[in-house]
């Protein structure tokens, strides 16, 4: 066959290769229009310059999703960014063929509180299933507050809710939302406690209160958590007189992350037998402390649980403290201010399924103090703990300074951890490389209750 011949036939089946490697454009309709759904609407418009077959595609997406930020080029003004952005959300709504949007998604900080409601309030409709809103106004360089038309707060058709940034929800209308699933609230101002009346069938909420609100004049006496939570991420970062009375009575509850900072005053939780997994972090208060016992007690029966460094500074404040039988917890994750061996065990004793434990060592911070200085010796418990001998797998200890308590307390649980598998010790990384050198060597000798162990010292 002659080359040039040869050549032709090559470019063919190269060319029948490539076009075989285009595959999703074989795709439905349907299914692109739902990958463009994840796309920004800016970016899923601008896949109309493919084909002609992507042309119009964008049009048929139930989803639109605007942003201001790459709108905000060097050398424009605001009040340009603001003209762009404008007619490109116009221009984009007057071309969109879906006539009910099903979700709605707006991050923007350049547009005034008229344009925004008036894109808000064509998108509420009643196939509207999330509504995810962050806004901001700028009037003379200075952030304030945006209202929201009443429509979002009694559109039964909304599954989900964010509602993020300064938008005003403190005076607020009736809220009707019989099918909210999902609500997000880390807003300035906001009144919970009105929101979450008008949410009954609530699963997963994440509520934020702002740490400087605008108006000090706005106080919470009380929040009721809905009965029908299974996910609660509740943050407070006032650092005041927050809150009167806080209410979980979440029965089903199956997932905490809570941070309080502010001063609590009352606080009833009811037993969450179906937790999974609970993180608590709370400011090491007095007044916390009588409550304090009644959480790990609700806490009971959880798998899994966190406890970050306000939370174990709290738990050392108490003059005495009879933790609960944590029956299901096989996992558990702790931040200590200092070595203090005799808490740990005390807690540990309580946990007789625990197959993983992971300390972190927070010495040098603020929180340790002359009352929380590591013990000058540590003496075994009269009674080894039932998961050290029986369950315990794992056990990471990072920060390790090689104080007498820690020395003492790793010593102990290599030698009567008779099914432990792993051991990592991560040493303080202030430490100079001749100290890191001595307590690998003094590490490694020690004796091993468990002929399978692997120490890992970094």
């Amino acid at each position: 066959m002659p080359k040039q011949n040869q050549r032709n036939l090559s470019g063919k089946v190269a060319i029948k290769r490539t076009r075989k490697i285009d595959r999703i454009s074989s795709l439905p309709d349907s299914l692109l229009c739902h990958i463009l759904s994840f796309l920004p609407t800016i970016e899923a418009k601008a896949t109309g310059v493919l084909s002609r077959r992507w042309r119009h595609l964008w049009k048929e997406v139930p989803v639109l999703y605007f942003e201001d930020d790459p709108f905000n080029l060097p050398g424009l003004s605001d009040d340009e960014v603001e003209e762009y952005f404008v007619d490109f959300v116009d221009n984009v709504v007057a071309q969109h063929k879906v006539p009910h949007v099903e979700k709605f998604k707006l991050e923007c900080s350049v547009c005034g509180e008229d344009t925004l409601t008036r894109w808000i309030s064509s998108a509420v409709g009643p196939h509207l299933k999330e509504l995810d809103l962050c806004l901001c106004i700028y009037r003379d360089d200075y952030p304030e507050t945006c209202d929201l038309p009443p429509s979002v707060f009694t559109c039964a058709s909304l599954e989900s809710l964010a509602l993020k940034y300064r938008i005003y929800l403190y005076s607020l209308p009736d809220v009707c939302l019989p099918s909210l699933k999902n609500l997000e609230l880390d807003t300035i101002y906001v009144n919970p406690e009105k929101v979450l009346s008008g949410c009954p069938v609530l699963e997963n909420l994440k509520l934020i209160l702002g740490a400087f609100p605008l108006n000090p004049g706005i106080n919470y006496p009380a929040i009721h958590m809905p009965h029908s939570l299974k996910r609660l991420t509740f943050a407070d970062k006032s650092r005041e007189d927050s809150l009167k009375l806080l209410e979980v009575d979440t029965p089903s509850l199956e997932y905490l992350d809570i941070k309080l900072q502010g001063h609590y005053l009352n606080v009833l939780f009811s037993h969450f037998t179906n937790m999974v997994k609970a993180q608590l972090d709370i400011y090491p208060q007095d007044k916390h402390l009588d409550w304090i016992p009644e959480l790990l007690k609700a806490l009971r029966s959880t798998e899994r649980l966190v406890l970050k460094l306000d939370t174990t500074t709290c738990l050392l404040r108490a003059p005495a403290l009879n933790y609960p039988e944590f029956c299901r917890l096989h996992n558990l994750v702790i931040d200590i201010p200092c070595s203090n061996s005799a808490f740990l065990i005390n807690l540990i004793q309580h946990c007789p399924i625990l197959r993983v434990l992971i300390i972190y060592n927070q010495k040098g911070g603020y929180f340790c103090s002359e009352k929380h200085s590591e013990p000058s010796s540590w003496t075994p418990p009269a009674n080894d703990p039932i998961c050290v001998t029986s369950n315990l797998m794992i056990l990471g200890f990072s920060g390790y300074r090689d104080s007498a308590d820690e020395h003492a307390f790793i010593a102990y649980i290599l030698q009567k951890g008779l099914v432990l598998a792993i051991m990592k010790v991560l040493i303080n990384v202030e430490l100079r490389p001749k100290k890191t050198y001595t307590i690998r060597k003094k590490l490694s000798t020690l004796p091993r209750g468990s002929k399978t162990v692997h120490l890992i010292i970094k």
